[in-house]
């Protein structure tokens, strides 16, 4: 992973809305500090390969495509791993939003199928791509428990599930009301599905290992350049920076929720959101072992999920998020609403106190599907739709194969990217979709 030397904490800003110092950095930095180096070392001038976006996916295509013997430059408009790459919640799964029951609805059995396989593939490319580049990052199958918040949910659950395991082969138990307090201590739900192959990971972690082995390949990382616009030309394309351009034979744009100046067209086509997160004071590890025995990840099936786990590497501690979609809120105020909603599913944490909160920003799109493509001679992925960790693993293995010309490149996500008539980029309607959705969660 790379050292102390290339990542540091930025300074951070306070508050006491819950009764402790409140930092607004994720908690992820404290393991894996950003840098925040504003020098920057300028790029060079010409490159096989120019990446845009020194996230996951930028930084798995880096790796890849650098070791192949590309000369790969990536560039980023803050530190690498700025964006969602160190602000997730550290899961690793392999869902949609679509359950493969609405996709086979909407697309038919072959693409829904063809597309939940996918999902799999993502999954298992995540423990591949620790292993392959030697990621101390807290990755382990530790299990997830979907929870429902009410008995029918918890019958479509096992609907889908069932569906799932007779297509997919994907395994699941029900865990019933009555059993739900070995794997969870409340009576806030009406059980749900144990899935014990699902993972977890320190985001933080997983990022810095990432960008390490992009640089141990050869790939050329610099931070804090933004790309103000991309030109295809008779030498391959010609990156405007703020500092001259940069004229590469390849473009890969994977910029997600912070697209932008760099391709109006793909920001044009993505839909972002803000999710929060908050990572609890320390409240015991005999107390956290009690409240979660199973030791999973912990999420419910509404479309404005709460969930929860032990903090990988410090289990005294919990992180927690929720409250998707959301636009610049004040943090401190989310800070208190997420504390509301952890005591809602847990009554006895009246001393909870929160350390951490953040915000990050995603991407989703038209369809709520993920994305991978090419557009203009440009390459593409993005729309993550709330498995970016899976998927843009994934992709940008993906995506090193199609630069590269190399089989096995292909994707059930590889469909047109739609937009609206006058959409620029700014969902300034979303909040109000946000909440008639959670209208339909309860």
């Amino acid at each position: 992973m790379s050292g102390a030397m290339d990542r540091v904490t930025e300074p951070l800003p306070a508050g006491d809305a819950t009764g402790t110092a409140l930092s607004f950095d994720p908690w992820w930095w404290r393991a894996a500090p950003l840098s925040r180096a504003q020098a920057p070392t300028p790029p060079p001038t010409r490159a096989d390969v120019a990446i845009v976006g020194a996230g996951i996916t930028g930084c798995v295509a880096a790796a890849h495509l650098a070791r192949a013997g590309r000369h790969v430059v990536v560039l980023d408009a803050h530190a690498p791993g700025h964006g969602g790459a160190t602000r997730n919640a550290g899961y690793v799964g392999r869902s949609l939003k679509h359950g493969l029951g609405e996709l086979i609805a909407r697309d038919g059995r072959a693409r829904a199928v063809r597309a939940y396989r996918e999902l799999g593939t993502a999954f298992d490319a995540v423990k591949e791509t620790v292993a392959e580049f030697g990621i101390d990052c807290h990755y382990r199958q530790q299990g997830r428990l979907l929870l429902a918040t009410s008995a029918a949910m918890r019958d479509a659950m096992v609907r889908e599930y069932t569906l799932r395991a007779d297509l997919l082969g994907e395994r699941f138990d029900v865990v019933d009301r009555a059993a739900q307090r070995d794997e969870i201590a409340t009576d806030h739900y009406h059980g749900g599905l144990r899935i014990d192959d699902h993972a977890g990971l320190h985001p933080g972690l997983y990022h810095a290992g990432l960008l390490q082995a992009a640089r141990a390949a050869g790939a050329s990382v610099h931070s804090h350049t933004p790309v103000r616009g991309i030109r295809r030309d008779a030498d391959g394309f010609t990156l405007a920076l703020d500092a001259g351009r940069l004229v590469a034979r390849a473009v890969v744009v994977v910029t997600n929720g912070y697209s932008g100046a760099a391709w109006p067209w793909l920001a044009r086509r993505l839909v972002p959101f803000d999710a929060y997160q908050a990572v609890s004071a320390p409240i015991g590890e005999d107390r956290v072992r009690a409240l979660l025995p199973g030791d999973r990840t912990f999420i419910d099936w509404n479309f404005d999920v709460d969930w929860f786990r032990r903090v990988p590497g410090d289990p005294s501690r919990l992180v927690f998020g929720g409250l998707t979609g959301g636009r610049d809120q004040d943090l401190e105020l989310m800070a208190q609403r997420l504390r509301a909603r952890m005591l809602r599913i847990f009554p006895d944490l009246r001393d909870l106190r929160v350390e951490h909160v953040w915000t990050g920003r995603c991407a989703g799109t038209f369809d709520v599907e993920p994305r991978i493509g090419m557009h203009d001679g440009i390459h593409y992925a993005a729309g993550y739709c709330f498995v970016g960790v899976p998927m843009g693993t994934h992709f940008g293995r993906l995506l090193a194969r199609r630069v590269l010309g190399a089989a096995g490149g292909e994707s059930a996500f590889d469909l047109p990217l739609r937009t609206l008539p006058f959409y620029r980029g700014d969902p300034w309607w979303l909040p109000a979709v946000f909440r008639w959705m959670r209208r339909h969660d309860r």
